[in-house]
């Protein structure tokens, strides 16, 4: 099926009742340019996708659905929500719809006449025995733990784990940081798209986060997120049994879920 680029978010719904499908483009409104990587699906319903490098989108909406709520949401952008229902009936013929840019109201760290200190929070095992990874290569899976914070500020410095497999070349996901809400992820600590392209087979992998000036004072969350269709193969990380949880959702927009019993590999370099 060929798109023909017609609007900056041009979403093609015509015939939703019967082949309940979703397919278009997303972009900016004042550029016009497509947005890589926009999160796409129903609310809490784990039925969801990621829109690709041209923003294009294809999504399967479930007939029992329509009254669900259908988001479509990215770092930096208002996030856009209408009920399936309501977006078929504005949108039927294929209507322009725009995201728009949001700003920000950065919050400051005094970094003058301080001394810092350093450690490792988090899980660091490299355990060769024990792997864990993505439950599907649905786009928009998200795979992560919820790190302690006992001393504030916290400055994120990086992001480190370490690969038992990975049979993508390249592979390419997103990190996505998150502050709580009853112990799940609840809103984005960051202000920009942290993506990660790597061909590592196996070994650590050290996600450098200074550019990002990420902060926090409480516990956080932080993951991997599948934002690219690169086939069903294996993506292993080192894990261990009995320590920790592991928080993960099955595409975007979807429903938190809680992993006991099997401690991810994932740690954080701080600064405090």
């Amino acid at each position: 099926m060929s798109l023909k680029f017609l609007s900056p978010l041009l979403i093609l719904v015509s015939n939703l009742y019967a082949q309940n499908t979703f397919q278009g483009v997303v972009a900016d409104r004042e550029t016009k340019q497509p947005l890589s990587f926009v999160n796409i699906g129903v609310v809490n319903q784990n039925t969801g996708t990621v829109s690709d490098l041209d923003g294009f989108f294809s999504l399967k909406i479930k007939a029992s659905q329509k009254e669900e709520a259908l988001r479509f949401s990215m770092i930096g952008y208002e996030s856009y929500t209408q009920s399936v229902r309501s977006f078929i009936s504005e949108f039927s013929s294929g209507d322009t719809l725009y995201l728009n840019s949001e700003v920000f109201e950065l919050s400051e760290i005094v970094l003058s006449e301080k001394k810092w200190r350093r450690k490792t929070i988090g899980n660091k095992t490299k355990s060769k025995s024990v792997s864990t990874g993505f439950t599907n290569n649905e786009l928009g899976n998200e795979i992560g733990v919820v790190i302690s914070v006992k001393d504030s500020p916290t400055v994120l410095e990086s992001f480190n784990f370490n690969i038992n497999e990975n049979q993508y070349k390249p592979l390419v996901f997103r990190v996505n940081i998150y502050s709580l809400k009853n112990g799940l992820p609840h809103r984005s600590l960051v202000y920009e798209n942290i993506i990660v392209n790597s061909s590592l087979r196996n070994g650590m992998m050290h996600i450098d986060l200074r550019d990002y000036n990420i902060w926090v004072e409480e516990d956080f969350y932080i993951g991997l997120e599948w934002i690219q269709d690169l086939g069903n193969k294996s993506l292993l990380f080192s894990a261990d049994r009995l320590t920790g949880s592991i928080v993960n959702r099955q595409t975007s927009q979807g429903s938190w879920n809680t992993v006991k019993g099997l401690g991810l590999g994932f740690h954080v370099e701080v600064k405090y």
